[in-house]
Order: structure tokens, then C-alpha cells, then sequence
């Protein structure tokens, strides 16, 4: 009996582990999910740009509308379900990282794709 102790303390070791990933995976899943739908919404926007040049916020939240993010193997979703709130926390932090710049013409806001 004494010879399956250190087969029992592995397993439970091994529980222990896959129940901490999982725990820590539950807590962190909305930031991820944030980031993941930040990261698409980015990806969306510069392919936009890149193939219609110059496009105005407006233009822009048609493309992000109704863009979703989920992590493989979970049934968790999140979706961009305000475009125009969406943008105004995507579009300055494109400005800051200078994927993009702002610039106006005839009274417009363009945004447009730093080469």
C-alpha cells in the first residue's frame, strides 16, 4: 500500500495544477478577450485603410460593426455593439502607436495609414 503513496501525491500534484491554470485562465479571460477584440479591430482598420486611403470615422465604424473575438475551445464572446464608442478608444491609441494620423480636410476628420 505504502508504494502507491507517491502515485497519489503526483496526481494530486497534477490536479492541483490544471485547477490553478483553469482558475487563473477564468480571472484573466475578459482582459483577453478585450485585447483580442482590440487586436482585430486594429487588424480591421489598417486593411481598410491600406485599401481605400484616406476614410473618415464614420467609414471606419462601418467596417469595426459587428466585428466578435473568442478564445479557442471556450464559448465565451465579446463583439463590438457601439462602433462609435469602439473607435473612440481604438483611434487615439492608433495615433499614439503612429499606425495612423488624423489629419482634416474641408472640415472632415480623415484618417489615414502610416507608411
Amino acid at each position: 500500500m505504502i508504494h502507491y503513496l507517491p502515485y497519489i501525491l503526483l496526481f494530486a500534484v497534477a490536479t492541483m495544477l490544471i485547477y490553478g491554470w483553469g482558475l487563473w485562465r477564468s480571472m484573466h479571460q475578459h482582459q483577453d478577450l478585450n485585447n483580442l477584440l482590440t487586436s482585430k479591430g486594429i487588424s480591421r482598420i489598417k486593411k481598410e485603410l491600406k485599401r481605400n486611403g484616406k476614410m473618415t470615422k464614420k467609414e471606419l465604424a462601418d467596417c469595426v460593426k459587428g466585428l466578435t473575438a473568442s478564445q479557442p475551445f471556450s464559448k465565451q464572446r465579446i463583439g463590438v455593439t457601439n462602433p462609435n464608442q469602439f473607435l473612440d478608444s481604438l483611434l487615439p491609441y492608433m495615433e499614439r502607436q503612429e499606425m495612423i494620423r488624423k489629419s482634416k480636410q474641408n472640415g472632415k476628420v480623415y484618417y489615414d495609414l502610416i507608411h
